[in-house]
């Protein structure tokens, strides 16, 4: 303990030398609960306190590139969170931050902890991040989170032991996933996709009207449909993220089935919002994730159909959502 607690006043040093503030006032993280060690738990608060502490200095100093020590963050976090700043700065609001600490496959996590998106729209700007740790409690991920009172209604419709491993790797997939996104993460987003994939978007037009009644009681909206390979539909992903300054991309209404005849097929619905300095839409996504190799899930096929018009005319209900029924799987 006496070791910890000198690379504890050594890492509180440092920061005061690079003139990082320790907070005083300002957000600090407790872990509330959950099964850690005593050691690797102040570990982890240090971390994450540590972080608040650099996303606020960054935030404040308006700085292009935020500066991440390895004492910290394992350099694949150090990756993840430049490239979220790239797109965004990211600044903690002034409150206590209480969460339950999760055991992972990998180490531990923790979800709900608050941001603020400094480039995105007001109403949109508050978000929550999940923060992974190695088993000694280093920072090892950051992704933006799903909303925590629906991680646990995913958590808890599990049906046995191995169905709850693969919802928590499913979570964490969709957020890792989401985030890609929001950082503009070609190579995750390739990686992820089969070469195989079936891709499917949706996109509305208006049709002429044929006459006075059609046009008195029909909204003439039509959704057509294209089918893209995987090529296709990344090549045209990162022309939207050479042209975009800033993207936020959210989840909401999320389900997730496994497939009644092959376990390790899992269909995920959810209602995406998409947001960017140039554009914005709202429509249903699914996503159908094969797990046969458990360390490498992935997307066999991805949907995205409108959920309404530019007159505000519901185009797609939740109904009428692709589903994992709606395709035949070949082995």
């Amino acid at each position: 303990m006496k070791t910890f607690r000198l690379k504890q006043l050594i890492i509180v040093w440092l920061l005061a030398i690079v003139g990082m503030p320790v907070f005083a006032d300002g957000p600090t993280f407790k872990i509330a609960d959950g099964a850690v060690d005593a050691v690797v738990k102040e570990h982890m608060e240090t971390n994450v306190n540590a972080m608040i502490a650099l996303f606020k200095q960054a935030a404040d100093d308006q700085q292009e590139k935020i500066k991440l020590p390895k004492e910290n963050f394992t350099q694949q976090a150090i990756d993840d969170i430049q490239d979220m700043w790239k797109a965004s700065a990211m600044s903690c609001p002034p409150m206590d931050i209480r969460s339950r600490c999760l055991r992972t496959s990998s180490g531990y996590q923790v979800r709900g902890i608050p941001i603020d998106l400094v480039e995105a729209d007001p109403e949109e700007s508050r978000q929550e991040l999940t923060i992974d740790f190695t088993s000694d409690g280093k920072i090892s991920g950051v992704s933006i989170s799903i909303d925590l009172h629906r991680y646990e209604e995913i958590m808890a419709e599990k049906s046995s032991d191995l169905d709850y491993e693969r919802r928590q790797i499913i979570v964490d997939f969709v957020e890792n996933f989401r985030t890609a996104y929001n950082r503009k993460d070609l190579p995750l987003l390739t990686s992820v996709y089969s070469d195989k994939a079936l891709i499917i978007t949706g996109r509305v037009i208006k049709e002429k009207p044929n006459s006075e009644l059609d046009r008195l009681t029909l909204n003439n909206n039509k959704v057509v449909y294209t089918k893209q390979t995987k090529q296709e539909y990344l090549t045209n992903l990162a022309r939207v993220f050479r042209n975009t300054k800033y993207i936020n991309v959210k989840f909401d209404e999320i389900e997730v089935v496994q497939h009644p005849k092959y376990d390790d097929i899992y269909g995920v619905t959810l209602k995406q919002d998409w947001h960017t300095d140039r554009y914005s839409d709202e429509g249903y996504l699914f996503l159908m994730i094969d797990f046969r190799d458990e360390n490498n899930p992935l997307i066999q096929v991805r949907t995205w159909q409108p959920y309404k018009s530019s007159d505000g005319q519901v185009v797609t209900k939740r109904e009428d959502v692709y589903h994992l029924g709606s395709f035949r799987i070949v082995r």
